[in-house]
């Protein structure tokens, strides 16, 4: 279908369909549960145009107040960049029903992705109102916070999101890395340790406590951080070339030069990610 005739469709609402599928499905569901169950099958098949026919059909089907097959309506035609008719599902959802939270979550998610960061943050503080305790709402609105620029207001959010639910190791990650930007890094540190108790396995957590240790001028921890994220992941050469420069920075350059094999192995992917690290760190590498 011609752009410009599909930008003309989404101004007046209209939910096209692509070429590939012109003709719709074979066969609709015969109630909104069935029609969402096969909506949720073209998605995962990557048939986006059947996956926005069957929610349209399961929203028809659906009962007056039923928002549900309207928000994965909208899910879906913001996976094929129909920002407007997206933001119109969503907000006839809250029309219909103004107490729901879902709606207002997709919402923000769509609004964010499209850089209207103020905007999601309104919706996320509505979905806060009626849910002030969930884990999941203060963590997003503190990573709404954190992308708009204000980190002390995400960290209180973050703290919400712990106390809500202690036992996830994201969420004390979160905090953490709040708290490295806000130069609080013993405070960063204990927020860390928490989350590499939770899960022991993951070797960016690792990772991220070497920034911690760096800048609270604790090298011997920070490179021991490193190594057992590359104890962890001995494939990724990304810690090598950390490594490597730590060692130097701090003169151990017999040790260093242990490394420069796996280093020479960097892709560019890996050689921007030490770049990012060592940047954090307060390395000058103009």
């Amino acid at each position: 279908m011609d752009a410009n005739v599909n930008a003309i469709a989404d101004l007046f609402g209209a939910i096209t369909l692509d070429n590939s599928h012109a003709e719709g499905p074979s066969k609709f569901g015969n109630n909104a549960a069935e029609s969402e169950q096969l909506g949720r099958m073209s998605l995962e098949a990557g048939k986006y145009a059947e996956a926005i026919a069957h929610f349209q059909k399961a929203v028809e089907q659906s009962e007056p107040g039923d928002v549900k097959s309207r928000i994965d309506l909208a899910g879906a035609l913001e996976a094929t960049d129909q920002f407007s008719s997206a933001y119109r599902q969503y907000i006839r959802a809250l029309a219909l029903k103004s107490d729901a939270v879902e709606p207002h979550i997709g919402l923000a998610d769509l609004l964010q992705r499209h850089g209207r960061t103020t905007e999601a943050i309104g919706a996320l503080q509505k979905a806060l109102e009626a849910e002030p305790n969930n884990p999941f709402f203060n963590l997003k609105i503190s990573e709404a916070l954190r992308t708009a620029g204000f980190p002390v207001k995400a960290m209180e959010f973050a703290v919400n999101a712990v106390v809500a639910k202690p036992d996830d190791s994201y969420l004390h990650y979160w905090v953490g890395d709040i708290l490295i930007q806000l130069k609080q890094y013993p405070e960063a540190l204990q927020s860390l340790r928490a989350s590499v108790e939770l899960s022991p396995g993951d070797d960016f957590l690792y990772l991220r406590c070497s920034v911690a240790f760096w800048l609270s001028d604790m090298k011997v921890e920070a490179i021991k951080a490193v190594r057992l994220a590359s104890d962890l992941e001995p494939e990724k050469n990304v810690y090598h070339g950390l490594l490597e420069e730590l060692l130097r920075a701090t003169g151990q350059d017999a040790e260093a030069e242990l490394e420069v094999e796996r280093t020479r192995q960097m892709d560019r992917f890996d050689e921007d990610q030490v770049e990012r690290v060592l940047r954090e760190m307060g390395f000058d590498l103009a």
